[in-house]
């Protein structure tokens, strides 16, 4: 209860005082400052590939074997050749609480990824990719009652999850792929909560508090695509996936630190004391996702796709489900366009994307649901002619909140560099003459 309390207590703090603290950062930032990733896990990291980020993140009914479908498992079986995938992504925003704004920019790793074919119908993939991040720091000052000193308070927390994956994908008869995933969940998350004393003599003095959970375990996601051939050259995609609640088995360190100012920044004044060490267990809510495409294939993709995931079957270290999180909800549509694949010209060979996505997040602040809209564009570019090894980029406008009734309105760009490479030669039997 009294972590619940200090993480509502954080996220109104964020709202209320937002302070520009460029000057005083020494560490790199991963997603950028975001009061919202004080809740739950964080923010969630997008399940889609590079490539898929250009659409609205919609990827769960298509694949053309060039790049690595990382949504849905089913639908590695496209991949014939051996698939290199990996990226990053960058986000600038800028936060305002209606009175204060502050700008933030962050860049992390998308996902490291490779799938290979193990039969002509039959292909697996290896992976490590980010499932969500905490990243966040809220500061304001109080007067101390009776005195002339003022107390600091500072907010923060870092980290988050990441996964291993291990996948496969097969094609059953000439319509139906069907796959799954496992995944090996690990990470930690530690949130600071620190009083700092300010004295005018500058020896301002610090006391921390800090609840750091490291947790790890295993889950699984199931999918699946049947495609309908409707003329010569469309077909009709209808897929989905399925992942399951996943447990993970989890440790806490609480610890109190005494700190002073020194020439370098805070200075440990004494061994941190621990509070407690204890075990438990954290569950992830179970999440569904379905779409539908229309598919000329290597020539027009339009998708679209809705999942949902329910957020108040979230348990934390302590067991119990946060009064801040509810069921989230994403619905996203996405276009894709090749001019012409047989032709010679370089830039026939491009791949153009545009895509939207609205979702409700599972943030609830003051009886109001967080939303989240942005619009996308992008190309993936080949690096040579009539070369199946791409470089995707990706840009997504949008925002996230509103300014006022307690909440932070974010306004953010989002930029997504990937490589897909492939190589044709493994796996091929050598021939003598």
């Amino acid at each position: 209860m009294l972590k619940n309390l200090l993480l509502i207590n954080c996220f109104f703090v964020c709202t209320l005082v937002i302070t520009d603290t460029f000057a005083q950062r020494k560490e790199a930032r991963l997603t950028g400052n975001s009061p919202y990733s004080a809740l739950g896990i964080g923010d969630i990291a997008p399940s889609g590939s590079i490539a898929s980020d250009a659409m609205g993140g919609t990827g769960l009914t298509f694949g053309n074997g060039i790049y690595l479908n990382t949504a849905n498992p089913a639908m590695l079986a496209k991949n014939r050749f051996v698939t290199f995938s990996t990226g990053m992504r960058g986000q600038y925003r800028t936060l305002s609480d209606g009175t204060n704004s502050q700008s933030d920019f962050g860049v992390n790793l998308s996902q490291v990824m490779m799938a290979f074919p193990l039969k002509p119908k039959w292909s697996m993939s290896l992976g490590l990719r980010p499932n969500s991040s905490v990243e966040y720091e809220a500061r304001y000052v109080k007067p101390v009652t009776g005195t002339t000193n003022n107390v600091q308070y500072i907010y923060k927390g870092s980290g988050g999850f990441s996964k291993a994956t291990l996948g496969t994908g097969h094609l059953i008869g000439k319509s139906l792929y069907i796959g799954v995933e496992g995944a090996y969940y690990f990470g930690n998350i530690s949130r600071d909560t620190t009083s700092r004393l300010l004295l005018n003599d500058g020896e301002d003095y610090y006391l921390r508090y800090t609840d750091r959970v490291n947790a790890k375990g295993f889950g699984a996601k199931g999918g699946f695509v049947w495609q309908q051939k409707l003329a010569e050259k469309w077909y009709l995609n209808v897929g989905g996936t399925y992942e399951v609640q996943s447990k993970l088995n989890a440790n806490q360190l609480r610890s109190l630190t005494t700190l002073i100012e020194g020439q370098n920044g805070p200075q440990i004044l004494k061994k941190p004391d621990t509070l407690g060490i204890a075990n438990g267990n954290m569950i992830l809510p179970s999440q569904y996702s379905l779409g539908i495409s229309l598919e000329s294939p290597l020539k027009w993709i339009f998708a679209l796709e809705y999942s949902k995931q329910d957020w108040k079957q979230y348990r934390n270290f302590q067991g119990v489900a946060e009064p801040s999180l509810t069921a989230s909800e994403r619905f996203a549509a996405g276009i894709e366009f090749l001019p012409k694949v047989t032709s010679t010209a370089y830039f026939d060979q491009v791949f153009y994307r545009v895509g939207f996505q609205q979702v409700k997040t599972p943030y609830i602040i003051n009886n109001t649901q967080v939303i989240d809209r942005s619009i996308s564009f992008g190309l993936s570019t080949p690096l040579g002619f009539r070369n199946l090894s791409y470089i995707d980029f990706g840009v997504a406008l949008g925002n996230r909140g509103v300014a006022g009734n307690g909440l932070v309105k974010e306004n953010y760009v989002k930029l997504s560099l990937g490589f897909s490479l492939i190589d044709t030669r493994w796996f091929l039997k050598s021939k003598i003459d």
